[in-house]
């Protein structure tokens, strides 16, 4: 039996490149954003507000990052998920760190994830495509 495991993790310059690349998408689609990033147990590295993105988008963003992370799924896939499961979707919005809507991806490294990314500011699919571009940037990394 192993008493411990190693899990690799997002570097804290990984996941600048990450909530940058969210936010510059952001502002290509005309939105002030907030991008979260965490590590792989859902805690912040990095939080990057656009000056002007309302305030409470930030614990948004935060709650899909770490949804994503701990539950190592799109954020968006929530509400397929939970269909049909009335007492368990009541149950998961309850718990405060946790967002059942788009906006939150994790963020995988040869098939593990390392880390997550939750934006928040604008509408549901403008939060999953600023997501998506900082996943695409973390790919990109050498």
């Amino acid at each position: 039996m192993k008493k411990t495991h190693v899990q690799a993790s997002l570097t804290l310059d990984a996941a600048l490149v990450v909530a940058k690349a969210a936010i510059s998408k952001g502002n290509e689609l005309g939105f002030k954003m907030i991008a979260v990033v965490v590590d792989t147990a859902g805690n912040r590295l990095v939080s990057l507000r656009e000056p002007g993105a309302p305030m409470p988008a930030m614990d948004f963003a935060e709650k899909k990052a770490y949804t994503a992370a701990n539950f190592r799924t799109a954020t968006e896939k929530w509400a397929e998920i939970l269909e049909g499961r009335p007492i368990v979707a009541n149950g998961l919005a309850q718990h405060d760190k946790v967002a059942l809507f788009g906006g939150g991806l994790p963020i995988l490294l040869d098939g593990s994830v390392v880390g997550a990314i939750g934006v928040s500011g604008g509408k549901v699919p403008d939060d999953i495509a600023c997501a998506e571009a900082g996943v695409e940037a973390f790919n990109a990394l050498p």
